[in-house]
C-alpha cells in the first residue's frame, strides 16, 4: 500500500510510548522516528513537564500538549499558549464550581483534568452555572479534560502542522481524544490497542500495539519511509 504524507502526528500514551515501559518510547521506535524524513508532531493530553521520555524534544519537530492548547517547538525552547486570554477568567469560575461540588481535579497551565467517574456530577454542576456551552470536555481512558469550547488535539495539531509548512498529514492514535486528530488527517492510523471508535474511523489498523504498531505502519507502507 503506497501512502504519501509530509507530516506525521501521533499520540503519546499507548501509541508511540508503551505502558509496559513506564510510558517511555522504546529505543527501536526512536530509531525509526529519527530516520524518517517526514516532519513529526507529538499530540498529547499531558502537561509538557510530565511527559516521561524527555527525548521527545529531539525526536519531534513540534509538540502540542494539554490536549492541543499549547504548542512547543525549537526542541522544547519555545512555548506558545494557543487559546485566548478570556480563558483565564473562565477557568477561575470553573475551579470554583468544581471546589463547591467537591469534585477532585488537577489544573494544567490551560486545561483541567479529572476522573471520568465524576463526569455526571461535573456536567450537572456546569449546566447549573451556565458554563456547559463555554467548554469542551474530552475523554482519555479513565479521565476527562476541560478546555475552551472549540479546542481539541486536532485543532492544536493543525496549528503545529501549519507552523511546519503544512502538507498531507498522517495521524496515529489509540484513544477517544485522538478522534479530532483523525478529523484533520489525510491518512488515519489506529494502533492495535486502539479503542473501537478510533478503529471505526481508521484507514489503517495496525496488527501490533503501541510503539510496535507505529513501527509497523512506518516501515511497511511503501512510499512513506525513505531510508
Amino acid at each position: 500500500m503506497k501512502i504519501n504524507a509530509d507530516l506525521i502526528v501521533m499520540d503519546y500514551d499507548r501509541t508511540v510510548a508503551s505502558e509496559d515501559l513506564g510510558f517511555k518510547i522504546s529505543e527501536d521506535v526512536k530509531e525509526v522516528l529519527l530516520k524518517i524524513p517526514q516532519k513529526k508532531i507529538l499530540a498529547t493530553g499531558r502537561l509538557h513537564e510530565e511527559i516521561p521520555d524527555r527525548d521527545v524534544v529531539r525526536i519531534f519537530d513540534a509538540m502540542v500538549v494539554e490536549n492541543g492548547t499549547i504548542l512547543i517547538t525549537e526542541c522544547g525552547k519555545r512555548k506558545e499558549v494557543l487559546i485566548g486570554g478570556e480563558w483565564t477568567d473562565l477557568k477561575k469560575n470553573l475551579v470554583e464550581v468544581l471546589q463547591e461540588g467537591r469534585i477532585h481535579f488537577k489544573c494544567g497551565e490551560v486545561i483541567i483534568f479529572g476522573d471520568i467517574k465524576d463526569l455526571p456530577i461535573l456536567k450537572e454542576r456546569l449546566g447549573k452555572h451556565g458554563l456547559l456551552n463555554d467548554v469542551f470536555i474530552d475523554l482519555n481512558k479513565d479521565g476527562y479534560m476541560i478546555m475552551p469550547a472549540g479546542w481539541n488535539k486536532g485543532r492544536g495539531a493543525k496549528v503545529a502542522a501549519m507552523s511546519l509548512g503544512g502538507g498531507r498529514l498522517m495521524a496515529i492514535g489509540d484513544e477517544v481524544n485522538d478522534l479530532s486528530l483523525f478529523e484533520i488527517a489525510d491518512v488515519r492510523v489506529a494502533v492495535g490497542n486502539a479503542v473501537p471508535e478510533l478503529k471505526k474511523m481508521a484507514d489503517i489498523i495496525c496488527d501490533k500495539d503501541n510503539g510496535k504498531g507505529v513501527i509497523e505502519v512506518l516501515t511497511s507502507l511503501g512510499g512513506l519511509t525513505k531510508w
